[in-house]
């Protein structure tokens, strides 16, 4: 049985390295992680930084209902810290480079650790939302990954009064295909921030 897994990986990897598609996926990654570098030298001289906290968990799985995944057992949820650093571009545009630690408390206890580099544009003064990409290493082994590292997608919405934020996003981890099993795992965060 061990063999015949050991097989289907090693054929799984080499489709996916022939696949014109996971090439380009794995091509924006390792630009998205050498561009992140660029950004973290350039961290010093961030027009603001800021601290947030928030709990995170399961939404909008296939086949589970909120609060779930769809093989793993029991509820999952999380508790998120980071430290974002934001640099303008132009004009209301923003880059963003987020480290962040996340605290997973059920169904077992385990640890995120992970980096995100986002665009945020503000709407207007105070609103403002974010699209983002990174890479992630998580200490729990999901059944519906093929791996401790899954990529993120992120997008959310924000408030900003102040010194102050709160902003709702969902997050995507997902392994781009690379492994097999690839099911995806989302959740919602609700985080509340202060700029220092």
């Amino acid at each position: 049985m061990g063999q015949d897994i050991k097989e289907m990986e090693k054929i799984s990897k080499e489709l996916c390295f022939k696949n014109p598609a996971c090439s380009k996926i794995q091509l924006i990654l390792m630009a998205t992680l050498f561009f992140s570098f660029l950004f973290n030298l350039n961290f010093v001289f961030a027009d603001d930084i800021s601290i947030s906290a928030g709990y995170g968990f399961a939404l909008f799985n296939p086949e589970s209902k909120p609060y779930r995944l769809r093989y793993t057992k029991g509820l999952y949820d999380f508790y998120h810290v980071s430290l974002a650093r934001e640099n303008p571009i132009y004009g209301q545009f923003y880059l963003v480079a987020e480290p962040f630690l996340t605290y997973q408390a059920r169904p077992s206890e385990g640890i995120d650790l992970g980096f995100v580099l986002s665009g945020k544009h503000y709407i207007t003064k105070n609103f403002y939302m974010n699209i983002g990409v990174g890479i992630a290493y998580t200490t729990y082994g999901f059944k519906e990954q093929g791996t401790h590292l899954p990529f993120i997608i992120q997008a959310g919405v924000g408030y900003r009064w102040k010194g102050i934020f709160i902003e709702d996003r969902f997050k995507h981890y997902s392994n781009g295909g690379l492994l097999r099993p690839n099911m995806s795992i989302n959740a919602n965060i609700i985080l509340i921030g202060i700029y220092i």
